[in-house]
């Protein structure tokens, strides 16, 4: 995939779905895999803003998701990526990244 760049309010609950497709555009049977997503103030620091926890609730249809709470995050630009570590530790696979822009909410209680 290429870069995906994220624009949303923080406080809500973030929710993206990825499908892993092979270049006949079938889905790949994601058994085994780990999937990891985090954001990072740079793509170099070492502290974690928020852990994405993506999931593969049904490893067959080759589809990842992410819903998370940005509860506590201070509006700005970050950057983020979304990786697959393959089955027996075999590796990691890039899957998609780019930035992840959080906006304050304006109407409030």
């Amino acid at each position: 995939m290429a870069g995906t760049n994220f624009d949303t309010h923080a406080g809500e609950t973030f929710s993206a779905s990825f499908t892993c497709l092979d270049s006949a555009g079938v889905a790949v049977n994601l058994t085994g895999y780990t999937a990891r997503a985090q954001v990072r103030s740079t793509p170099t620091s070492t502290a974690i803003l928020l852990n994405l926890a993506p999931t593969i609730p049904t490893p067959a249809n080759g589809i990842i998701l992410i819903n998370v709470a940005t509860a506590g995050i201070a509006a700005g630009i970050y950057y983020w990526d979304l990786v697959l570590d393959l089955p027996s530790s075999a590796g990691t696979i890039f899957i998609t990244g780019g930035t992840f822009k959080f906006r304050n909410l304006v109407t409030r209680a």
